[in-house]
Formats: structure tokens, sequence, C-alpha cells
């Protein structure tokens, strides 16, 4: 399973791309602290909140089943949303995710049901 620390790692690269502070675009809400507010960014970051999150690893069969799960993901961060004005591909790794996460990630991900 992917540890705290690792989504933390993974928000915090998300962040930088965006010129808004970051507590500007994270939810509203009392946090413990600051790290739980980057594991509530990397949630929302691969439930599709930020934009749609694509497995780009996954391998299927000739019937379109999916056949191993994808570790490396993207998601597309707009042009008005990125410090340089253009838009951005934000890409990552999952690796040793047992709770299927991946499989849902790229199931909604391919499909655009978020």
């Amino acid at each position: 399973m992917i540890s705290n620390s690792q989504k933390i790692q993974i928000a915090k690269k998300f962040a930088e791309l965006h010129p808004t502070p970051f507590a500007a675009w994270t939810p509203d809400k009392d946090y413990p602290s600051d790290d739980e507010r980057y594991l509530a960014v990397y949630d929302n970051l691969i439930f599709g909140v930020y934009g749609d999150c694509y497995g780009i690893n996954a391998e299927y069969d000739e019937d379109d089943n999916l056949i191993q799960e994808a570790t490396e993901f993207e998601v597309e961060v707009e042009g008005f949303e990125s410090k340089s004005g253009q838009p951005e591909i934000f890409s990552f790794e999952i690796h040793g995710e047992s709770t299927g996460i991946s499989k849902f990630i790229e199931e909604h991900g391919r499909h655009g049901d978020w």
C-alpha cells in the first residue's frame, strides 16, 4: 500500500504547479495539520476532483478487459491553473497499492465516469 508520506509528496508536487496559494484551492475545512490537508489533496487528485486522472500504463486484452492495473497516472492541469499559463501534464506513480484504487482510477478515467 502506498504510504501517507508518498501521498503527501505527490500532493506537494501537484501543488507546486499552481500559482494560487495552496490553502486557497484546497477544501475550506479545519485540518489538524498541513499533512492532513495534503492527504485530502491526494484523495481529490486520484478521484478526479482536479481533472480526469488517467492510468497510462494499464494493459488490456483484446476484449478490453483489464489485465494489469496501471501504476503510472496523469492529470492535465489547465493553463489558467498552472504557473506557466500553459496546460501541463502532471504525472505520478503509485506502486504497491493493494486496495484496488489503481483499478478504480483506471476504470473511471478511461471511461470519463468522474
